[in-house]
């Protein structure tokens, strides 16, 4: 049966997450686990060696989750609003994530690059730019770098707007972007000579 599948660890991977809304990462027990969920101490050392490996086993559920939500949106926009909606139901879960492995955890546990790459492509074929085999990957690294701070601000609360404000932001900079790379592309098919500039 896959780890993803099985019973008991959802069982604990749920507990935890109800815990976190009350204490830190490091200060959860075993105990209280396996109280809350009703199974035994045996049963939490059959699946994992302790609280972090439960969490580690946890960040990984998470990201395959997340996987088939976006897979099931239509536009990034609405990804990245579904995204932030899982956010928002799990602070807590992602909190802790931020706490014990900082911006990393929360790069392990979000798919930002298969998000970003599919935006990129679809502001590349909506304005007729040709793909940039050398420049794109650079790109996405930084869209993911400026997206993880933005998120990570917005998860610790110092950046209190909303997700809808957050998204308006991130599609008016692509869309300037993409009318960047138009005008590159203009200027050097000749197309721009007249255009101010």
């Amino acid at each position: 049966m896959p780890e993803h599948e099985n019973r008991t660890r959802r069982e604990l991977d749920e507990a935890m997450r109800t815990l976190l809304a009350r204490k830190p990462l490091d200060q959860l027990r075993v105990r209280e686990l396996t109280e809350l969920s009703g199974l035994r101490r045996q049963s939490f050392y059959y699946h994992f060696k302790d609280i972090y490996d439960l969490f580690a086993w946890s960040v990984r559920r998470e990201r395959r989750l997340l996987l088939e939500r976006q897979g099931e949106c239509l536009t990034w926009e609405e990804a990245m609003m579904d995204l932030m909606a899982r956010m928002e139901e799990e602070r807590p879960f992602y909190t802790a994530l931020l706490d014990s492995r900082g911006r990393a955890g929360l790069r392990e546990a979000l798919p930002l690059t298969d998000m970003l790459e599919q935006t990129q492509v679809y502001y590349r074929e909506r304005c007729g730019v040709l793909p940039d085999p050398e420049g794109e990957p650079a790109r996405i690294r930084c869209w993911e770098a400026i997206l993880l701070s933005l998120l990570e601000g917005w998860v610790r609360g110092d950046l209190e707007v909303d997700p809808r404000a957050v998204l308006e932001v991130l599609r008016s900079a692509a869309e300037q972007h993409a009318a960047g790379a138009v005008w590159q592309t203009l200027r050097a098919g000749g197309g721009g000579e007249d255009m101010p500039g």
